[in-house]
């Protein structure tokens, strides 16, 4: 086909087109009136891809006006008309389809910097919470600790008790012991005396 001749295409045409977007690749051989009813019809990826393949022919007259579309499905009314604004103001002329891949670029970034902080502020989190369980499991508890240390004293005391006592009733049965020999030896010093006497007495007789 010749470099600049346009294909009409009738309405049964336009139908046919936009139930096969995916196959379009470059356009610029086909009437503008045939693409204006065709390419709103394409999603961002068919309509990137449309502009891409078609080098010879520029087809900002028709497209802008969808990614001016686009841009404000995305971003809102608000951030569209900030941009229009401020376009005006610096007197610049813009293709549409450039403020949205550098808006989209920028909101990519916005929001894996947001990942980012999330992520590190997540690990730290993670690691003061590793660092209390460590320093938890460290420490002996105190009521186990307090526990071993006033169940020793009462031990010690306890013992210490038992013992005296034990002491007491030694040195109190080997005082009785000691009494009870002594007494015993009082009592056979006087048997002895009293039968020495007797005898004497029977000698005098």
């Amino acid at each position: 086909m010749e470099k600049g001749r346009l294909i009409r295409l009738n309405d049964h045409w336009v139908s046919i087109a936009i139930d096969n977007l995916d196959s379009f690749g470059d356009v610029g051989y086909l009437d503008f009136e045939f693409l204006d009813q065709v390419l709103p019809h394409c999603s961002k990826d068919q309509l990137i891809h449309i502009e891409k393949s078609t080098k010879a022919v520029n087809l900002t007259p028709i497209t802008n006006k969808l990614w001016k579309r686009f841009f404000e499905r995305e971003f809102g009314g608000k951030a569209t008309d900030e941009v229009i604004q401020k376009m005006k103001i610096k007197k610049m002329s813009f293709k549409w389809s450039e403020l949205y891949q550098a808006k989209s670029k920028r909101m990519e970034e916005d929001e894996k910097e947001v990942g980012e902080r999330l992520k590190k502020l997540y690990e730290k989190e993670a690691a003061r919470k590793q660092s209390r369980q460590v320093k938890v499991l460290d420490k002996v508890p105190p009521s186990s600790s307090s526990n071993k240390r006033t169940g020793s004293k009462k031990e010690s005391k306890l013992m210490s008790k038992l013992r005296k006592h034990h002491l007491n009733c030694l040195e109190v049965r080997n005082n009785e012991a000691m009494k009870m020999k002594r007494t015993a030896a009082k009592f056979s010093g006087l048997i002895r005396k009293s039968r020495t006497t007797s005898i004497q007495a029977m000698n005098v007789f």
